[in-house]
C-alpha cells in the first residue's frame, strides 16, 4: 500500500491546528460587539453570522447582560473532498456590564440578517435630568 505524506501542507496544518486550537485565547473576540450609549439607552450590535435566534439565549442579571451560544457546524456531505475546512463549532459567551440602573423589563432583542441588535433601557434613575435651582 502507498501512502502519499505532503510534508510542506500536512506541517502547516499540524502548525495550524496547534496555534489555532480551540482553547488558545483569540485576538478577536466573537461575537464582534459594537457598543453605542445614549441619552435614555445603550445599544448593543453583535455580528452572528449563519446564527438563528433559538441558537442565541440573552440573560441579564445584577446589572449583567450576557449573549451565549453556539455556532453549529456546516455538515460536509460524505461524498465531498474537503479543500479548507476554516469553520469552526464555536460556542460563545460575551457579558457587558452596566455602570447605570437598567430597566430589565424592557430589554428587548432583535436577530435579523446576521446581526442581532440588543436595546437596553436606562431606568428613570440612571437617566439626566435637569435641577431647577429657586
Amino acid at each position: 500500500m502507498l501512502v502519499r505524506f505532503d510534508v510542506p501542507r500536512t506541517l502547516n496544518t499540524l502548525f495550524e491546528d496547534f496555534a489555532v486550537s480551540e482553547s488558545a485565547p483569540s485576538t478577536r473576540s466573537f461575537p464582534a460587539l459594537d457598543i453605542a450609549e445614549y441619552e435614555n439607552e445603550t445599544v448593543i450590535v453583535a455580528e452572528l453570522p449563519g446564527l438563528k435566534k433559538e441558537d442565541v439565549k440573552i440573560t441579564f442579571e445584577e446589572d449583567v447582560l450576557t449573549l451565549s451560544g453556539e455556532r453549529k457546524p456546516y455538515e460536509i456531505p460524505q461524498d465531498a473532498r474537503v479543500l479548507i475546512n476554516e469553520n469552526r463549532v464555536r460556542t460563545f459567551n460575551r457579558s457587558i456590564r452596566f455602570g447605570h440602573d437598567v430597566d430589565a423589563n424592557r430589554i428587548s432583542a432583535d436577530l435579523q440578517n446576521g446581526m442581532l441588535k440588543v436595546v437596553v433601557p436606562k431606568a428613570e434613575s440612571a437617566k439626566p435630568r435637569t435641577i431647577e435651582v429657586k
